[in-house]
C-alpha cells in the first residue's frame, strides 16, 4: 500500500481530528486565543472500529500543538499529529501489525474580527486561516490542503456557548491521490460546575459537544474511489478540570450517532479522548 493509500486507509478514523479546543474538547476548530500567551496542548484519541473488518482495527491519535498568542487579537497555532494503527486479525494472528508514524501537520492563524468583554463573560468572532503540510509519513496524503474556518464564541458565566464551521481544500498528492474535500461543522455548550459561586480556581467543567464531518469521495489518478468519504456525526459530553490557573485536563467520549460512510469503510463504534493544556 502507498503512502497516500495508507493515510486514506485510515480515512474514518482522521474525519474528526480533534484540534487545540478551549471549551471545546474534540472539534478541529475551536482553537484558543490567547494574549502575547503560549499555551501547550497535547491529547490521546483513541477510536476503535469493530464493523465491517474481519478482527478489530484501533487508531490512537496523539496530536503536539502550540498556540502562540503574537498580538492582542491574534493567535498562531502549529500541529502535529502522531498517529498509531493497530489491527488483529481474529482468525490469523500472523497477520497483525501496528504501525505509527507523524500524520500531516498544520499551521494556523486566527484573528478575532469581533471582540467585546462584559462583566463575567466576553463574545467573540474569529476567522481562520490555516495550511495542512505533508509529513512524509505513514499517514500522510502527500498533499498541501488549504484549511478556513468561522468561529463564534459567547460566554456569559457559568454558561458558554461555540460553534464553528471549518472547509479543508485539498489539492492532489504526488502520488496521485487526492483525498476529498472536507466539511467540519461543531457545536458545544460548557456549564461551569464549581466553584458553585462565580468564577474561581479549581474549576470543573461540563461539556456537550456536537461534531459533525463531510468529506468527498477521495480520487486517484482522477478515479473516484468508491470506499471513500462520507459523513460523520458525533455527540460528544466531557469534562474539563482547571486545578490552577495554569493547568487544564480534559476527557471526552465521542459516541458516534451518524456513520453514512461510502463502500467498505472502517466505522467506528466507540472513541475516548484525554488531554492536557499547559499555559505559560
Amino acid at each position: 500500500m502507498g503512502r497516500g493509500l495508507a493515510g486514506l486507509g485510515v480515512g474514518a478514523a482522521l474525519l474528526a481530528l480533534a484540534g487545540t479546543a478551549q471549551a471545546q474538547i474534540v472539534a478541529p476548530a475551536g482553537r484558543t486565543l490567547f494574549n502575547r500567551t503560549v499555551m501547550i496542548r497535547s491529547f490521546v484519541r483513541i477510536d476503535n472500529f469493530a464493523e465491517g473488518v474481519p478482527g478489530r482495527v484501533r487508531t490512537i491519535v496523539n496530536p503536539y500543538a502550540v498556540v502562540w498568542g503574537a498580538y492582542p487579537n491574534l493567535s498562531l497555532t502549529f500541529v502535529a499529529p502522531l498517529v498509531t494503527l493497530q489491527s488483529e486479525s481474529v482468525n490469523d494472528p500472523t497477520r497483525d501489525f501496528t504501525t505509527t508514524s507523524f500524520a500531516d501537520g498544520a499551521v494556523f492563524a486566527r484573528y478575532d474580527l469581533l471582540r467585546k468583554n462584559v462583566p463575567r463573560g466576553y463574545t467573540r468572532f474569529s476567522p481562520e486561516v490555516g495550511v495542512k503540510i505533508p509529513s512524509g509519513g505513514a499517514f500522510s496524503t502527500g498533499s498541501t490542503d488549504v484549511v478556513g474556518a468561522l468561529i463564534f464564541s459567547h460566554w456569559r458565566d457559568p454558561h458558554a456557548l461555540i460553534a464553528d464551521t471549518q472547509f479543508t481544500f485539498t489539492t492532489t498528492g504526488d502520488d496521485g491521490l487526492r483525498v476529498g474535500n472536507q466539511w467540519n461543522y461543531d457545536v458545544a455548550y460548557l456549564y461551569r460546575l464549581l466553584p458553585r459561586e462565580g468564577l474561581g480556581i479549581p474549576a470543573l467543567y461540563l461539556v456537550v459537544e456536537m461534531n459533525g464531518a463531510h468529506a468527498r469521495r477521495a480520487r486517484l489518478n482522477g478515479t473516484k474511489l468508491a470506499a471513500s468519504g462520507g459523513d460523520l456525526v458525533f455527540i460528544s459530553p466531557g469534562v474539563e478540570f482547571q486545578p490552577t490557573s495554569r493547568l487544564l485536563l480534559e476527557f471526552a467520549s465521542p459516541i458516534p450517532v451518524g456513520r453514512d460512510l461510502n463502500g467498505d469503510q472502517l466505522r467506528p463504534t466507540s472513541s475516548f479522548l484525554l488531554g492536557v493544556r499547559w499555559l505559560f
